[in-house]
């Protein structure tokens, strides 16, 4: 399905997915977005055994904007592959593209951005960046960058991290009372905590729900 932003307005799309672990979901949508206007994507993948979820944008007119917020939880037998796409194709152009993946117990993440940037796009400037936590030795976190830049009038960045939880973080909840299991889930919450302070209220309590039952084990 193709969305239209159309001159100096806002769209705010959500692609939140939690279904029962053993299907297969995919999703792909696309929005174009006018001169001055503005797209924001809100990305949640949970609970499904294979997943990808890739929304385009098109920053078709001068000045258009493009923000892209997702996070992947990636549990037992699951395999979330989900990503991003944007295309500056006018003048002024901004995208911002920022993700938190979380695997435990050999679940597989993968990220895929790509971002091109037209000849015509003078002044374009677009930021991706990427945070994996694994919460064990099995699971996979992967950052799939891919970069084309046709005008040398464009700031382009890409930045990935990937971490663990620590046994000292561990201990020191624990120490303040939490059982080990809240203190894991203490910590990935704290990890997700940036990307659901960009939700809407309803939508950061959704998500934080969603957290916690991965945590728990209660989805598949």
């Amino acid at each position: 399905m193709v969305r239209h932003a159309i001159p100096r307005s806002r769209l705010f799309e959500k692609l939140l997915q939690r279904v029962v672990a053993g299907r297969e979901v995919g999703e792909q949508e696309r929005a174009q977005v006018e001169e001055g206007g503005k797209v924001e994507w809100v990305s949640g993948s949970f609970g499904s055994h294979v997943s990808y979820l890739y929304p385009m944008s098109i920053l078709k007119g001068k000045g258009a904007k493009m923000e892209f917020t997702g996070i992947t939880f990636a549990g037992k037998g699951q395999n979330l592959d989900t990503g991003a796409k944007v295309v500056h194709a006018a003048p002024d152009t901004t995208s911002y593209i920022n993700t938190k993946s979380i695997s435990k117990d050999g679940g597989i993440s993968t990220f895929r951005s790509s971002v091109v940037v037209n000849k015509n796009a003078e002044g374009a400037k677009s930021s991706v960046s990427c945070e994996s936590l694994m919460l064990d030795a099995e699971s996979q976190s992967d950052t799939i960058p891919a970069i084309d830049v046709r005008t040398r009038k464009a700031d382009v960045g890409h930045e990935a991290q990937i971490g663990k939880i620590s046994n000292e973080a561990i201990f020191y909840l624990m120490s303040r009372g939490l059982s080990e299991e809240d203190a894991r889930a203490c910590i990935v919450s704290g990890f997700a905590d940036n990307v659901s302070k960009e939700l809407p209220l309803e939508y950061a309590i959704e998500m934080n729900n969603l957290i916690r039952l991965e945590m728990k084990g209660s989805i598949g």
